[in-house]
């Protein structure tokens, strides 16, 4: 097979660079516990990096109502994930704030709500919640949701605290639980497991066939530090050690990476990241120890924001992704899309990338991709992800102006292949823009006079 990279070097001018393994404790930090008697392990008495959090259940019966996890006191929500047990129940998460919108480094007053649907997404109901306020003021942000080896749905929180100092190795961690019925609204989950102290929970990891997972890394504090290495692999074997870190060289370009690499026919892997003006991509020859740059991939679309690659049972690749490119008018730049018919429109309300949610397939491994159904295009809409059902259903999720006034909605979209290849629904089951969680419709959400 002729390697992607080489294949369009003249078309984009990428250098075939290559990534290299690294330590994985260099970019981890040491993830060992302490013993269950160590101070920090005791809450409240000794609060560290690796004062392991919780889960808190919510809206089961007996509970105090006036809690202050509930909806009607949101005001900001988004970046949502998705994912269905073996029996077909729905769950997803996102993060969301009844005081602000996001801030990062440390997101305070953020958490990340967990709920789920037990018929197709027609109903939800919010269960938990990951909310790590009482360490410290600490905040949540970027969760998910993804399905291992074995068929257990895993939930990453992230967790933000500003330790002044003195534990600053873990102020940012991200923590792993398991649950152990996913066919239970209130499921019991497993002890969470410290997996890094860096961002590793924004993008489901890559399933191999032997059981062995990548997962996408990306150090969000060196957001905006152009020299800096930030774009990461690490590949875990089935037990969960790691095996190897494996970075990209430096790119200025790339602003949150997001990468989510796929497995080819031949076996080689392919990723995007987010860049500045679109998406760039990579490949890997060796399994993702090493990694070759090729640049901007020649079709625009997500610019500065999330997308996400999916290979199906069929052996065609999802991706889900905002339709949308740039055009420079008289020194200003427009966003425009093609219509159904090939002709270029300009995108005049809202004027952001963040709009016409699509989704794509792609019959040759990713190089192209020319089947698309537009999702939704109702206002600013961002930050994909999806699962597949057992009967090859793709459920999509995404969120809807964030801090909007009457918005902040997470959508869900069930299609399938052939819906796609057909640019429109044309299964009986498939539907559109179902409503997951809008605060306003619960007495909630941003009200005029409010600023976050």
């Amino acid at each position: 097979m002729i390697r992607l990279a080489a294949s369009l070097i003249l078309l984009v001018g990428a250098a075939p660079l290559h990534a290299q393994t690294v330590d994985p404790t260099s970019v981890l930090g040491d993830t060992a516990m302490p013993p269950p008697d160590d101070v920090s392990q005791t809450f409240p008495y000794g609060i560290t990096g690796k004062t392991p959090p919780s889960l808190t259940k919510i809206n089961f019966e007996g509970q105090v109502p006036h809690h202050k996890h509930r909806i009607n006191l949101r005001v900001f929500q988004g970046c949502p994930q998705i994912e269905i047990s073996e029996g077909g129940r729905l769950w997803a998460t996102w993060f969301g704030s009844n005081t602000q919108a996001e801030r990062a480094p440390f997101h305070e007053g953020q958490f990340s709500v967990i709920a789920t649907s037990a018929d197709d997404g027609k109903t939800w109901k919010e269960v938990f919640v990951f909310d790590p306020s009482d360490l410290l003021g600490a905040g949540a942000s970027d969760p998910l949701l993804w399905k291992d080896p074995e068929g257990n749905i895993r939930f990453i929180g992230l967790r933000n605290i500003d330790f002044k100092g003195h534990d600053d190795d873990f102020a940012t961690s991200a923590w792993e639980f398991t649950m152990l019925d996913p066919e239970d609204e209130h499921t019991e989950w497993s002890a969470p497991r410290l997996l890094a102290n860096t961002n590793i929970s924004v993008m489901k990891p890559l399933i191999f066939p032997d059981g062995t997972i990548l997962r996408s890394m990306d150090d969000f504090k060196l957001v905006g530090t152009p020299d800096a290495v930030r774009i990461r692999f690490l590949k875990e074997d089935a037990d969960g050690d790691p095996l190897f870190v494996s970075e990209l060289p430096a790119d200025p370009d790339a602003s949150f990476a997001e990468q989510m690499p796929i497995i080819r026919k031949d076996g080689s892997l392919f990723t995007f990241y987010r860049a500045r003006s679109g998406q760039k991509f990579a490949e890997s020859f060796d399994g993702g120890k090493t990694w070759e740059p090729g640049g901007y991939f020649p079709m625009q679309f997500s610019i500065n924001t999330k997308c996400i690659l999916k290979t199906l049972p069929s052996g065609r690749v999802l991706l889900v992704a905002n339709d949308v490119q740039t055009k420079d008018d008289n020194g200003k730049t427009i966003y425009v899309y093609r219509d159904e018919h090939g002709q270029e429109r300009e995108i005049e309300s809202p004027r952001t990338p963040r709009t016409r949610m699509t989704a794509y397939l792609s019959d040759d491994d990713g190089r192209t991709f020319p089947h698309k159904i537009l999702l939704c295009d109702d206002g600013q809409i961002s930050y994909p992800s999806a699962t597949i059902g057992d009967d090859g259903s793709l459920y999509i999720v995404y969120d809807q102006g964030r801090g909007t006034i009457g918005q902040h909605t997470i959508f869900l979209s069930k299609i399938t292949e052939e819906d796609i290849l057909a640019g429109e629904l044309v299964d009986g089951e498939s539907f559109l823009n179902r409503i997951v969680s809008r605060p306003s419709d619960q007495g909630g959400g941003r009200r005029e006079g409010d600023t976050l």
